[in-house]
């Protein structure tokens, strides 16, 4: 995870501008993402943003559900210190936690856990551990929504999604920025294929799985609790 620090180090400075360019539809992903909570939007609702960045998801949460409650985790100092500027307009319903979600306690309860392009980068065994505290974490009836980096269960369409997703890269960027996140996509990124994730998340608890979207290596899938 040190080098997934550093990586995110080195390139949080312009993460907003770039993360168009390294994640296909990433616009749409995350509006995929917050369509997903089937909660009525006047509901109070506490929901946790796993590796909220600089408060992209979180705004749209907020603006969607005015009496939700949000607690956003990073890492990044850069990162949160960018989302509470963000966010200010939402200030009194939002809480930002410069921690690692690896180290967070989830010591409350929440109705809705998201996260949008984050696990992907921690170890497979970490990826279960987090999918069980999570289920701990949430209300009965919660949900679990993931939009994420993954990998394909055939090797041959695997290549395929990994060739189609370098030439995203070297469309979009260039130079060392290129180098930097060739060696973060293909090196240190460590994706968990569908049927992996859904075997975890159903040995824990979790109900009524769900694949909502898919584009070349991204998914996001709903589970219930």
């Amino acid at each position: 995870m040190n080098k997934i620090k550093t990586h995110f180090s080195k390139t949080v400075d312009d993460y907003d501008t770039v993360a168009n360019k390294v994640v296909f539809k990433n616009n749409e992903l995350h509006n995929e993402l917050i369509n997903a909570i089937s909660f009525n939007r006047d509901k109070k609702i506490n929901i946790l943003d796993l590796g909220s960045g600089t408060g992209h998801g979180m705004e749209l949460v907020a603006k969607r559900f005015p009496k939700a409650k949000i607690t956003g985790i990073d890492f990044s100092p850069i990162m949160i210190e960018k989302a509470k500027k963000n966010l200010l307009p939402f200030s009194n319903r939002i809480k930002l936690l410069e921690i690692d979600f690896r180290d967070y306690d989830f010591n409350q309860k929440f109705d809705v856990v998201i996260s949008a392009i984050a696990i992907h980068n921690i170890t497979h065994k970490q990826k279960k551990w987090l999918f069980e505290k999570i289920f701990n974490s949430l209300n009965d009836g919660g949900l679990f929504i993931n939009a994420d980096f993954y990998e394909h269960e055939s090797k041959i369409i695997n290549d395929r999604i990994k060739a189609i997703y370098k030439n995203f890269l070297r469309k979009n960027l260039s130079g060392d920025e290129l180098k930097t996140w060739l060696r973060h996509a293909f090196e240190e990124d460590m994706p968990m294929s569908l049927t992996k994730q859904t075997s975890a998340l159903k040995k824990i608890g979790f109900d009524k799985f769900k694949l909502l979207w898919i584009f070349n290596n991204e998914i996001i899938y709903i589970a219930n609790k």
